[in-house]
This record gives C-alpha cells, structure tokens and sequence, in this order.
C-alpha cells in the first residue's frame, strides 16, 4: 500500500493533527507499506526531507495571515502530480478542508484514487471562526462560509473518518448517507520510556514539585486558557504549593501572559513556550505532573490529551461531547467556561492522594485503546475496501 497524507500546517508548528498522522504514517511504513507527507512549504523554516523515516514532500506556498502557522497552496501543482505518479501512491489521505485538502481532492480526481478525509478539528465553532472575521457579528456569515467549505469536502472524500465518536454523530446528523467512521488517534508507546528519573529531572526543572498541572497545546483563544488560569489562581489561593507549567506557542501567547501576572500568578504559572515532540516525550513534564488540565470546549479527541493518559495522568477537563470519551471514570470534569468550578477541581486533585492514584490507573487501563498499530491496522482494512470498489 502507498499513501500520501496531506497536512495543512507542519513544523515547525506542532499540533495533534501533525503527531496523528505521523504516528500513522510510521506505523504504515512499520508494517511494510510507503508513506508520504505533503506539506506546504514554510520556506522560514529548515527544509527537511523527511521526519522519523517517512519523506516529506513541499508544495508552494504564502503564508495565511488570519491564522499564524497556516498556508495557502495552489490545488494544482504540476510538480506534486509528477511525484505523486512516480511513488505510485494507491490513496490520497486529507486531514483538513483548507488549501492542501483542496489539492488532494484535485489529484484524487486527476489521478482516479480513492479520497480519504479524518475530520480532526471541529471548524465550525464559533472560537476558531472568530479567527476569520474578527467580530462576533459576523458569526452567522462566518459560519455559512465554514460548514459550506467542509460540504465541500465532506462531499468529495470516499471515506470520512472521525477521531472521536462525538464528532462523527455531529457529521452524521449534517451529511445522512455518507460513509462515516469512528476510528480513534493512535499513539507509540514506546515513545514513553526514555524519560529521565524524577532526581534528573527534578535537577532540570527545580520550580516543578509534585503538585504542578500540566497543559499541552496551542495558546490561542480556542483553547479557553483564560478560564484555565482563572480557575487556578482560584486553586493557588487555597494551597500555596499548586503549580501549572504551559508548553505550547501562540498568538494569544503575550495577552495570557499578561492575565497570569494581574493575578498573581508569578512563579506559580509558567508558560514554557514551544518544545519540539520529541524533547517534550522525553523531558519527564508528561510523566512527573501532578495530571493535566484542558479548559478547552473545541476539541475533537486532542492528542495532548491521549499523550497524557498514556503517561498515566489523571484529567481536569471541560465537561464537553469531544472530552467525555477520554474522560471515563480518570478525569474530573468541569461546566465549560467555569473557572471556579476548574479551581475546585485542581485544588481536590492537588490534595488527595487516594483519588490521584484512583484516576492514575485509571488512565492507565484507557490507553490501551490507542495503539497506534492497531490504528494503522483499521486504516490499512478501509484503504484495501476502498481500492476494490470500482
């Protein structure tokens, strides 16, 4: 089997999509089969050939401006036609409706190949259309513009799959008829075994104790880091030794910044700033925190979320549809947008020990269920369906 994946942002920027289809990509390859990235060409950044074993392929490209980290590609390039014609790919496989997904589907007709789409990111919400129009009166025309985009290419893809079940309901109830498929994100376990020991790793971090949270990902505003630092200056107030340390980069990075400091949080909460995947999986943050916290209501099955329950961290998540299949029985949830309720949360999870190692094995047991070799397994049976049908 041969596949090219298409991804609308890529390193340097790092985010859940971009470590999903890595880790399924490598696995293909692991298994026996080829495996190509197309990337738009961040000509900022180091040019490499391949990431992890798998080739990289770049597709000319401007930077988005409404969006930090996103491009805008041609959906005809002569030089992706040629390549993807002398890898011999079987499968084209998109994981967003923005320019690169447009040129998969270009190619796929071009060439006469099956389409895949994983619909990773809920679009439409409200917090990541904001990012196009600027201005909350402008919701309703954004939001005609982003779910007419995604019909598009909801439309023109042979396969739809979804990692979460919540959104592939949300799809179905949009798009009865179409073949839509709950398959989860996968993970490398062996990522996670070259950590340090907590002594070296303590020596590296010296501000880390054992009771600091931790969050992962983008620091922009649909993330809800806002009511993440409100809830733990809440939590800080009442126990003096809580600490959060942030990784991640973003635009909003300077404003939340600025709204640690008017609450006092200097010293406690510590934005760290971007970490290359690797490094992170091996620094020890994701296995010595005290659990990791999400305020996010946007997420579909975020794979800082999963790195984390493979780790054994207990959860203090949102109480929405795209966390509460990762929140069985090792998370404790709170109402969206409720700062006091996450303060709460951190400082009873801070506090207790029983209910700490409760919630740790708890996740423990979950993360089996994302294999990553397993995962390619399922994508390897649609791809082999997909190429006996006429």
């Amino acid at each position: 089997m041969r596949v090219a994946f298409f991804l609308e942002i890529f390193y340097p920027e790092i985010n859940g999509v971009i470590t999903a289809t890595l880790d399924l990509a490598k696995n293909l390859k692991a298994l026996g089969h080829h495996a190509l990235l197309v990337v738009p060409d961040n000509r900022k950044a180091e040019r490499v050939r391949e990431v992890e074993g798998i080739e990289v392929y770049r597709v000319p490209a401007v930077p988005f401006p409404l969006y930090p980290g996103m491009f805008i590609t041609r959906p005809w390039d002569r030089g992706l036609l040629a390549k993807l014609r002398e890898d011999r790919i079987d499968i084209l496989h998109i994981t967003g409706p923005w320019t690169m997904g447009w040129a998969g589907i270009t190619m796929a007709r071009k060439l006469g190949l099956p389409l895949v789409q994983t619909f990773h990111t809920m679009l439409g919400e409200d917090t990541y259309i904001l990012y196009l129009v600027k201005f909350r009166f402008l919701l309703p025309l954004g939001r005609a513009f982003a779910w007419g985009m995604i019909d598009r290419y909801i439309g023109r893809s042979d396969l739809v799959t979804t990692p979460s079940r919540f959104a592939r309901d949300e799809l179905a109830l949009r798009y009865p008829g179409k073949r839509l498929e709950h398959i989860s994100n996968g993970i490398d376990f062996s990522r996670f075994r070259n950590a340090p020991s907590r002594e070296e790793f303590l020596c590296a971090h010296p501000w880390f104790n054992h009771k600091t949270f931790l969050f992962v990902g983008r620091i922009g505003l649909e993330k809800s880091i806002d009511v993440l630092l409100r809830g733990f200056a809440r939590a800080a107030a009442r126990d003096p030794e809580i600490r959060l340390a942030l990784v991640g980069d973003g635009p909003n990075r300077g404003e939340l910044e600025r709204l640690a400091e008017e609450l006092g949080l200097a010293g406690k909460a510590r934005f760290l700033g971007r970490i290359l995947h690797e490094e992170l999986l091996r620094s020890g943050l994701l296995h010595y925190a005290r659990g990791f916290v999400t305020a996010s209501v946007t997420e579909n099955q975020p794979m800082t979320v999963i790195e984390a329950i493979c780790c054994g961290l207990p959860l203090v998540t949102a109480d929405v549809p795209g966390m509460r299949e990762l929140a069985q029985g090792n998370a404790l949830t709170c109402p969206p947008g409720d700062a006091e309720a996450f303060g709460d949360a951190l400082a009873r999870l801070a506090g207790d020990d029983g209910l700490h190692r409760e919630l740790a094995e708890k996740s423990r047991v979950l993360a089996e269920r994302f294999d990553g070799r397993t995962v390619a397994q399922t994508f390897l049976e649609r791809y082999r369906e997909l190429l006996r049908r006429p």
